[in-house]
């Protein structure tokens, strides 16, 4: 892709969309290489070992509903759930009251990695929002909230975890 002149005033309009879904694939590259450099790339799905952790022990949830709540397939999340599950990050435990249905429960090992999720996120969005004010962000932020509300109207619903974090 092309890289716009300093001062350029031409605009083209796929280059918006372009440059909005090379950002989504660098970020998502960027994330994984620094997971791999911190040996995490046994976490298939560290949104489920957050919402694991932030639950704490009352945690009554199965994969259908973490698949709902993450806006992925159950099948998804079974295969994540049972890669964790190798990797000792998370167990299942038989529900008492539905012995039909399993709970799933983060194991020590997945709470140190779940905080090493995290360090790697921040290492990444910080160098990602390098030389952006606060100003900025904002404004980006705002333009995201946007397309969010532009995509429920086409249909879309956000993931939920999306709708807890919402700040109005």
């Amino acid at each position: 892709m092309e890289k716009p002149q300093e001062g350029r005033e031409e605009y083209r309009e796929e280059e918006v969309q372009l440059l909005f879904r090379a950002v989504g694939k660098m970020h998502k590259a960027c994330l994984r290489k620094e997971m791999d450099r911190r040996g995490l790339a046994e976490v298939g799905q560290p949104f489920i070992l957050f919402m694991l952790r932030d639950q704490g022990d009352g945690a009554d949830w199965d994969q259908k509903q973490f698949a709902e709540a993450l806006g992925v397939s159950p099948a998804t999340v079974a295969i994540s759930i049972k890669r964790m599950e190798r990797a000792e990050l998370v167990t299942r435990i038989p529900d008492p009251r539905d012995l039909r249905r399993n709970r799933i429960a983060i194991t020590e090992k997945g709470h140190r990695l779940v905080d090493d999720c995290i360090r790697a996120f921040r290492h990444v969005d910080m160098g990602m929002f390098r030389g952006f004010s606060l100003e900025e962000r904002k404004e980006l932020a705002g333009y995201y909230h946007r397309m969010v509300r532009n995509l429920e109207e086409l249909g879309v619903q956000p993931p939920k975890f999306m709708k807890q974090e919402e700040v109005h």
